[in-house]
């Protein structure tokens, strides 16, 4: 069997697969050749956009190591300076410290008595009142030993009277005074 070309129905074929051809070429040569080429940019902008990314990332992973490291420093910091001046302080060690320094230095404690905590400026007071017995230069060894500690601290409303002999003491004076602490309000 011939094929005829003359056949009208032939020649819609042909036709119609010639013009189908020519859509499927002009299809991907002018409007998917766009479409190719924006895919290619987008993606290009996707990578720098990526590489942008990892760049923040490492910058910000550097940046929580800065700032870890810096509030390890400051708490450390902190800590050193809690030792000068504490947030609270434990009356009963307070008391054991100042008799053991009077103990030490060779002084008598004849009273020593904890006074209510006030407010001074920007922090809190915890006193006490003392009155020791002993000899002149052992209050300074006592006032020096209180100096060695680590807390912010002073001595006020000191009185210092001089004892007689006649009483059949052997400590020659006796002295009253306020030691005061200072903490974090």
């Amino acid at each position: 069997m011939a094929v005829d070309f003359r056949d009208p129905r032939i020649l819609r074929f042909i036709i119609g697969i010639v013009l189908l051809g020519a859509l499927i070429y002009s299809y991907f040569s002018f409007f998917a050749s766009s479409v190719s080429a924006e895919i290619a940019v987008q993606e290009q902008t996707l990578e720098m956009k990526e590489l942008e990314l990892r760049q923040l990332q490492g910058q910000t992973s550097d940046d929580l190591a800065v700032m870890a490291q810096r509030i390890e420093m400051y708490n450390q910091e902190l800590e050193q300076l809690d030792r000068f001046l504490p947030r609270h302080y434990d009356q009963e060690e307070v008391l054991s410290m100042l008799t053991d320094f009077a103990g030490s230095s060779g002084l008598q404690i004849v009273s020593l008595v904890p006074m209510p905590n006030q407010p001074v400026a920007e922090n809190q007071v915890y006193d006490w009142q003392i009155t020791l017995t002993g000899r002149f230069h052992r209050l300074g060894v006592f006032f020096d030993q209180l100096t060695q500690q680590p807390m912010m601290s002073s001595i006020s409303n000191l009185q210092v009277h001089q004892l007689k002999a006649a009483e059949g003491k052997f400590d020659n004076i006796e002295t009253t005074f306020t030691f005061s602490a200072f903490v974090q309000p």
